[in-house]
């Protein structure tokens, strides 16, 4: 893994983020340098995977929406529903998918959270991600060590009402009563295919997406490489396997919905929800009840 170059911190320049992260600020070079190095067939793939999930989590919510309804007891509730001020979205030195890590990312941006930025911790940011991230739009990337990780809740919870999305194979900070709200979203790692002839995956693109999972290819011929094996048994034993995801061809994609949480069809291999991270959990929302005027 090539290193992944950090920029001095500019104390002229204003920041949003603590200086514990500023100071492994990931320099605006090293996003071009990462960019530049991905092919053309990668970065579209990337380009893809974002189009179909800004499309599934229904593009940017509006900045601020009001409600007010006139309820019994002559009660009148008003209720207000703004973004987050900041989402930090953590993951190790492990994780690998520009899948996943868009899937944490884009859901913050559709709410409308003014400041979204991304920490590695314990390790450098590979170029993928880092493209994935410059493709998202998220300009603020970080390294941060795994001990300096633990205390950094008491340090965002001075930047007002946030969130951290912690990904695979990451402890969470402490966060105290006072500090952001915490996310997890981690799988077990493995996910479940099942190819058609008539309906075939790319399996470039599967393992592009996914790098960090076992891809357990049901059926049909596997590419003899990592991360793909071979695996026996049908849709219908796949229920018991704990995937996280299954990739099947149309005509079992009913069936697909009693296996697992998330089934994915050909077309879509570089693309990843996570069912519990929609853009509404990264707002927060006033209630006023006061009596209504007759």
């Amino acid at each position: 893994m090539d290193a992944i170059e950090t920029e001095p911190v500019d104390e002229l320049l204003p920041r949003f983020w603590p200086p514990v992260l500023e100071q492994g600020r990931v320099a605006d070079r090293a996003f071009a340098t990462a960019y530049a190095a991905l092919p053309d067939r990668n970065r579209a793939w990337i380009k893809t995977g974002l189009a179909a999930l800004y499309a599934a989590l229904g593009g940017p919510m509006p900045l601020a929406v009001g409600h007010e309804r006139v309820c019994g007891h002559d009660l009148s509730l008003a209720t207000r529903e703004t973004p987050l001020d900041f989402v930090l979205v953590a993951c190790g030195p492990g994780f690998a998918s520009p899948a996943r890590l868009m899937a944490a990312v884009l859901p913050a941006l559709c709410a409308r959270v003014p400041e979204v930025a991304a920490v590695r911790v314990g390790g450098a940011w590979p170029k993928p991600l880092l493209t994935t991230l410059e493709l998202c739009g998220i300009e603020s990337a970080f390294r941060l060590g795994a001990r300096a990780f633990v205390g950094l809740g008491k340090e965002l919870a001075g930047l007002g009402r946030g969130a951290i999305v912690v990904l695979d194979g990451l402890a969470a900070p402490a966060t105290g009563p006072a500090g952001p709200h915490v996310f997890h979203a981690q799988v077990a790692g493995r996910v479940g295919i099942f190819p058609e002839a008539d309906t075939p995956f790319d399996w470039d693109a599967l393992a592009f997406a996914q790098p960090d999972l076992t891809l357990c290819v049901h059926g049909g011929p596997a590419p003899d490489q990592a991360p793909f094996v071979a695996a026996a048994g049908t849709l219908a034993d796949a229920a018991g396997l704990g995937y996280d995801a299954v990739y099947v061809g149309d005509a079992k994609a009913e069936a697909a919905l009693a296996v697992a949480r998330l089934s994915l069809g050909p077309g879509r291999e570089t693309l990843w929800l996570w069912p519990q991270l929609g853009p509404e959990v990264f707002r927060r929302r006033h209630w006023q009840a006061r009596v209504h005027a007759r």
